[in-house]
């Protein structure tokens, strides 16, 4: 079982955090969190969360503030003022700032630039490092991961970003994997799921009413893809191996996969619908895992 949980009334978490761990609050963006069902699925939990802060002690490595049966879910938003995204570009690696060069498109370079930056400053603050100084490798599928020691190996993070809007995830040694997407009106949702989806989501797709088919598609889509991504095959997995539930009324499953015999058990998935017209999704690998949603505001 897995429960998710928001802040219903703590303007900057990481302020109780700070008076503690003595970060530099110069350097924080403020932080945020917006309980509103059209936003985050919120919970009856808020109280125990505002606990955790409070019984944060002094000197202790913030991944500690991540509880090891917990994922964080960060809701990112990708528009940022200019001040913000010259700082965001001034932390980016040298790798990363020259892949920021080559977009044709500047409002897709000034995209990256806020998701990298928005990911380096959150793990930055996790782990208590200056976010410029945080290295990262590869897998064979592109996936990023910390590179180094303990304890910047424990944190395991997902990332997704569809137009302005970026998804976190990050949990402490557990593999997990997020998906956002925007929903398109345009796209002919039933062609793709003849093509990705098996032959008993796509007839269950096809038996919805027409006006709930869309939804049920990027439900579907979005957790398919956080599973794959927790697994640590991304799309190079058949997307019609892995069957999934498919509407936001049914709970969120992974009901079978490929060469993953026992996988509804062993994943935990959560359905997210992180902003008006996005659609979102949470994968990660044990059980009892607590979810727990916080939308990033940085300051301009």
């Amino acid at each position: 079982m897995s429960a998710i949980s928001t802040v219903t009334s703590v303007r900057d978490p990481f302020q109780l955090i700070r008076q503690h761990l003595q970060v530099d609050s110069g350097r924080l963006p403020s932080i945020s969190v917006d309980a509103q069902r059209d936003s985050v699925l919120a919970s009856d939990r808020a109280e125990r969360f505002r606990q955790d802060l409070n019984n944060v002690h002094r000197g202790r490595v913030l991944t500690e503030f991540l509880a090891q049966a917990e994922m964080h879910l960060w809701v990112v938003p990708l528009v940022l003022s200019a001040e913000k995204s010259s700082y965001f570009k001034s932390i980016l690696s040298r790798d990363e700032q020259e892949r920021a060069g080559r977009f044709r498109k500047i409002g897709d370079a000034q995209r990256y630039i806020a998701a990298r930056g928005s990911l380096r400053s959150l793990l930055g603050e996790y782990l208590r490092i200056e976010p410029d100084r945080l290295q990262f490798a590869y897998d064979a599928f592109g996936k990023p991961r910390l590179a180094g020691e303990e304890p910047l190996t424990s944190i395991r993070f997902s990332v997704s970003h569809s137009d302005d809007l970026a998804l976190f995830g990050f949990a402490r040694g557990h593999k997990n994997g997020v998906d956002v997407e925007r929903i398109r009106p345009d796209i002919d949702v039933a062609a793709l799921a003849a093509r990705y989806f098996s032959p008993n989501e796509f007839k269950k797709l096809r038996s919805l009413p027409p006006d709930h088919q869309r939804e049920a598609f990027y439900c579907g889509w979005t957790r398919k893809e956080a599973y794959l991504k927790g697994r640590g095959e991304g799309l190079s997995f058949p997307l019609d191996r892995v069957e999934v539930s498919l509407t936001p009324d049914e709970p969120a499953m992974i009901l079978k996969a490929s060469g993953d015999r026992d996988v509804s058990r062993r994943w935990i998935v959560q359905h997210l619908s992180p902003a008006p017209g996005y659609i979102g999704a949470a994968a990660v690998e044990g059980r009892d895992i607590a979810f727990r949603c916080f939308k990033y505001e940085p300051v301009s």
